[in-house]
């Protein structure tokens, strides 16, 4: 068996996401909705699609009773207001990162989701990955011993883009925290629950600082030191407008871990799949990752329908309380810093 899919937005993501599809093993692009049927049909035509499944409204794709999961990957602020009406469709989701704007928008989504019965999940598609659990394997082992300290980056200079991009617009959600400091705080969650062998953990003290851009109204960069209630402490990096090393490194009692390509296994020309141990007192070691897919997208995308066909509503690398969790820390990082939305004056 496998899914039909329908993609909300026509952005560089979404198009990311077609392309996996290609090569997904349980899902297939069916149909796709835009705000206007010519991007709609530009869009769908690039990946074979008929022009009546290529929609000129987002809720002419959900009407849709052939489409069995749909991708949302409009900008954030859209998020949830379109989760909510996918899910009262009966579809399933997959929301892109972040799943909304704030805690309460989250909320929202859950509770529909819930009641609609449907399986939903934030599109941290790196939580998927192979490298990821194995570096969650090594942790949870004790191979380096009690976890001191998780060091976590993801940046980029996206000054090219321009002032038309979504990152310089606070209206559309942008800057650094909401666009990619999500992986950074994610893995930092992530490493401080493998520690105790759960799934995740909640920072009980999060302090944050960065630069919110004046005519913009978006941090261009932003640093957050976290405290687990398990001692693990974590430094976090994220940057639009500051490029920089986008490793990760788990420093334990023992030994320590380090990746250097977590985010985008998928482009090799940002680091090889593997992951670097080091026990104190011996040489460093490389592990490979051996992989039976290589795009990470199509490795979500499977591991979403294998879910969804066994009948869960919940990913075991993204669970619910895992978003909720992480959209807490997000506002929470966020108001460290000052950034604000429309969405949290509502």
């Amino acid at each position: 068996m496998s899914l039909n899919w329908g993609i909300i937005g026509t952005g560089n993501i979404a198009k990311v996401f077609a392309n996996a599809l290609k090569v997904a093993r349980k899902g297939q692009l069916a149909a796709v909705g835009s705000r206007s049927t010519e991007t709609a049909q530009r869009f769908g035509h690039q990946f074979g699609l008929e022009s009546s499944k290529c929609y000129g409204s987002y809720q002419d794709l959900l009407a849709d009773k052939t489409i069995d999961i749909v991708y949302i990957s409009t900008p954030h602020p859209q998020h949830c207001e379109l989760a909510i009406a996918a899910a009262k469709a009966g579809k399933h989701i997959l929301v892109e990162k972040p799943m909304a704007m704030n805690e309460a928008e989250v909320v929202r989504i859950l509770k529909a989701a819930k009641e609609n019965n449907i399986f939903l999940m934030e599109a941290y598609m790196y939580r998927c990955h192979p490298q990821t659990r194995k570096a969650v394997e090594l942790v949870e082992n004790g191979t380096i011993g009690e976890i001191k300290l998780v060091r976590a980056s993801f940046s980029f200079d996206g000054r090219d883009l321009g002032p038309s991009s979504r990152l310089w617009r606070n209206e559309l959600g942008g800057g650094a925290i909401m666009d990619i400091g999500g992986y950074p705080l994610s893995f930092a969650r992530l490493m401080a629950g493998a520690a105790d062998k759960g799934k995740f953990s909640n920072p009980s003290v999060l302090k944050g600082v960065g630069h919110i851009q004046p005519d913009t109204q978006v941090d261009e960069w932003a640093i957050a030191s976290l405290s687990f209630d398990n001692h693990v402490t974590a430094q976090l990096f994220t940057g639009v407008f500051a490029d920089s090393d986008c490793s990760v490194e788990v420093i334990g009692a023992k030994g320590s871990i380090r990746v250097s390509n977590l985010w985008r296994p998928d482009l090799t020309q940002l680091g090889p799949v593997q992951v670097e141990l080091t026990e104190f007192g011996k040489e460093t070691q490389t592990l490979p990752v051996p992989l039976e897919e290589t795009n990470i997208f199509a490795i979500e995308a499977d591991i979403v329908a294998d879910a969804i066909l066994q009948g869960f509503k919940e990913c075991p690398y993204m669970t619910w309380d895992d978003s909720l969790g992480q959209v807490r820390a997000m506002d929470q990082w966020r108001k460290e810093v000052g950034l604000q939305f429309a969405a949290d004056r509502t």
